[in-house]
């Protein structure tokens, strides 16, 4: 069955920003309540990434999920989620053959391959991308090489930036007891979720091997997965665009609705789904043990900056911390310390420097490294005690889109964690991480 598309390379998603759930910016930071169903609205068109006898191929995939999908669905939506415009028409959509090219160039590979997934994202986010209706797709590498091969690939096609998307965040699948919790917030935030990881056993015709039905009342139950003659694992990247508590096997319900690029005459019609055509649902059994990483990602703000406004260096964009604040999650031991961030450009910003109040007062420096419109970075703590409230001093460094070193330095005011509210606390001898999870350096 051959490669269908995902790397599943897990340093990808390690070094990304790590997902925050949406209670942690509601006002007040308390426990939300979810539907027992969401599905959203106003998706991108199912697209077919191969052909009927060899769906898999070629190795789109990502660019089908990470960059079509995930994509045009979140820069077709304003942040509060409402709709600009209807990403099902070409027109109003990204072409995923424009980005499996790119990709292909930029991590030199030829078409066929697989690539990885969050550099999809990480285009969007600092350039955009032409629609499908552009640069159509068409499931031949013949077509699809020449592409790469137009003057002006990969990044000066006309009104690209009308779908540069505000930033993302990941999450880690198997190693986040909160995941489909974490997934079903997204999706009643309007938000869609991209995730990848080993194709199940039968999945083109959602047959398994031996011929028995992969689906159990309209829902897939199935945990095994193709492995390779060389023994790797074939990887597919897929949109998770809703979820329902009360689908499925009696006794064992609960699905999450998935998106996938075969075309809409799939699933076939003797496999039973319970899903629209284009979609299956997957138990959430089925999904927590089988795949691997996951992305959100937020739309870019057109909205003029507010909050305070950092003094700049030289080619730094217009940019303000819109806020500044603390969550505890209640039954946890751990506080954030988060920001959001707004800039009028996207700039690739590398560490944020966070001095705190007070005597003695340490100085935590964090590594971001990725590009940013709109979003939040974050510090969190595991030690049972919140940040210091007060003023901090805060120091962004980066670079601006044609590579200038940039600055930005400010304060803001961060009051006491909500909804838990624990004491307050110096960072002296304490682990502190940042936004990608990695241990940010103390200085005193």
């Amino acid at each position: 069955m051959g490669q269908f598309g995902s790397e599943l390379n897990a340093a990808e998603f390690e070094a990304a920003v790590q997902a925050l759930p949406p209670t942690a910016f509601r006002t007040p930071r308390g426990d939300h309540r979810l539907p027992s169903r969401a599905v959203l609205k106003n998706l991108p068109a199912v697209l077919e990434q191969g052909t009927a006898p060899d769906l898999g191929s070629p190795g789109s995939c990502e660019a089908h999920s990470f960059g079509y999908g995930l994509g045009s669905y979140t820069a077709a939506h304003e942040p509060d989620g409402s709709l600009k415009w209807n990403p099902a028409k070409p027109q109003n959509s990204i072409s995923p053959a424009y980005l499996y090219e790119w990709a292909l160039t930029t991590e030199n590979r030829t078409c066929g391959d697989g690539t990885l997934a969050t550099p999809y994202l990480e285009h969007l986010v600092e350039l955009g991308a032409p629609t499908r209706a552009r640069v159509p797709y068409q499931p031949i590498c013949s077509y699809l090489d020449t592409i790469a091969g137009q003057v002006d690939f990969p990044d000066d096609y006309p009104g690209m930036k009308r779908f540069r998307i505000g930033s993302y965040a990941v999450l880690n699948i198997p190693k986040n007891p909160q995941v489909l919790q974490l997934i079903k917030e997204y999706i009643a935030n309007s938000q869609a979720v991209a995730f990848s990881g080993p194709v199940l056993c039968g999945y083109c015709n959602l047959l398994s091997q031996n011929g028995q039905a992969l689906l159990q009342d309209g829902v897939i139950y199935g945990t095994n997965y193709i492995v390779k003659a060389d023994g790797k694992l074939s990887g597919h990247g897929q949109l998770i665009v809703g979820y329902d508590d009360n689908i499925g096997t009696p006794g064992n319900t609960g699905a999450l609705l998935i998106q996938n690029s075969f075309g809409t005459d799939w699933p076939p019609a003797s496999s039973g789904s319970a899903a629209p055509p284009g979609m299956v649902y997957w138990s959430y059994n089925s999904f927590k043990q089988t795949q691997l990483n996951a992305a959100v990602a937020y739309p870019r703000s057109p909205e003029p900056f507010d909050g305070v406004r950092p003094s700049a260096s030289r080619h730094a964009p217009k940019a303000s911390i819109s806020s500044a604040f603390q969550w505890a999650p209640d039954d946890s031991q751990a506080a954030y310390f988060i920001m959001t961030h707004f800039f009028h450009e996207p700039v690739f910003l590398q560490s944020i420097e966070l001095k705190e109040p007070g005597a003695k007062a340490v100085t935590a420096t964090a590594s971001f490294g990725h590009y940013i419109s709109n979003g939040y970075s974050y510090l969190t703590r595991t030690d049972g005690k919140a940040f210091r409230s007060g003023v901090w001093t805060v120091v962004l460094e980066g670079q601006d889109a044609s590579g200038n070193p940039i600055t930005y330095t400010g304060k803001v005011l961060v009051g006491t964690a909500h909804p838990n509210r624990p004491k307050g606390a110096s960072m002296v001898g304490q682990i502190i991480t940042g936004s990608t999870g990695a241990v940010a350096v103390l200085s005193y």
